[in-house]
């Protein structure tokens, strides 16, 4: 049965790369003109951010994320990279027979740690898009995603696909794409799979007056027994000049190591984070 599975998933990705090569085909013979609001050349911004909380469970979080791209007559040229580092400590308050929580000399609570997790995320990707017209496009996407302290030795994946692109300006737009692609996973335990996976991605932006902006984006693979999803949510001020203060809400979910039953599962990590943004392009 499996493989079967993979001999499907094999032919669908080299008709999904067959229609690529003949959009890409078609493209050349098209008329096409960049969207007017649009100009050549660079655009980039690095972030900051942190969080903490404190009580039942501790929880603290920096990260940093850069994202330089270049645009072309045809072509968009991205590069994605993160950093996450996070600790978090769940207690439980010690109680007797009775249920009556327990105190120490001090008439404090005494409190057992039964949940301890570290998570130490570095990924680096990189996506082309190249557009056969002004709203339409072919992409291909090549990154790779390492997390030891979760498992994770590393997780690399190489996509192709369609997708479509409504601009209004490179800070207002709204993007949707999908594609298949080949995925490696590689855990510290020594378990590898490997295996053709779909991909949904979705991008929007969207200006509120000359100061404000809101943001959503979802990466997403499915496919594999380690299915893996990421869905970002932001509010963004601008301060002054490049420089910006970013609410942002992340979720991560990896279901090879997700146990939807264990609440402190570290399969699924979400974090509210403050974000100082600066645009460097």
């Amino acid at each position: 049965m499996r493989n079967k599975r993979l001999r499907a998933s094999t032919v669908l990705f080299k008709i999904v790369v067959a229609i690529v090569f003949i959009l890409v085909a078609m493209g050349h013979a098209q008329a096409y003109d960049m969207p007017k609001n649009l100009k050549k050349g660079w655009q980039g911004d690095v972030q900051l951010g942190a969080y903490a909380t404190f009580g039942p469970t501790d929880s603290s979080a920096v990260s940093a994320h850069t994202i330089v791209s270049y645009s072309d007559k045809r072509w968009e040229h991205e590069l994605d990279a993160k950093l996450f580092r996070s600790r978090s400590e769940a207690f439980v308050v010690r109680r007797d027979a009775a249920g009556v929580a327990l105190r120490d000399a001090n008439d404090q609570e005494i409190t057992d740690l039964v949940s301890s997790t570290t998570s130490d995320r570095r990924y680096i990707g990189a996506q082309s898009r190249w557009f056969f017209s002004a709203r339409h496009y072919v992409f291909g996407i090549a990154d790779l995603d390492v997390n030891t302290p979760t498992g994770l030795e590393s997780s690399s994946r190489q996509i192709v696909g369609l997708g479509y692109k409504l601009y209004r300006s490179k800070s207002d737009f709204l993007s949707a794409s999908l594609g298949v692609g080949k995925k490696q996973r590689d855990e510290v335990s020594g378990d590898r799979e490997r295996g053709t996976v779909g991909y949904i991605g979705l991008q929007s932006k969207h200006k509120i007056g000359d100061r404000t902006s809101i943001g959503f984006s979802l990466n997403s693979d499915f496919g594999s027994e380690s299915r893996y999803s990421e869905a970002t949510t932001s509010l963004a001020v601008k301060i002054r000049g490049p420089l910006s203060i970013k609410l942002k809400y992340e979720v991560q979910l990896d279901s090879g190591v997700f146990d939807s039953l264990d609440d402190f599962d570290d399969g699924f990590e979400a974090a509210l984070s403050v974000n100082l943004q600066i645009e460097v392009f």
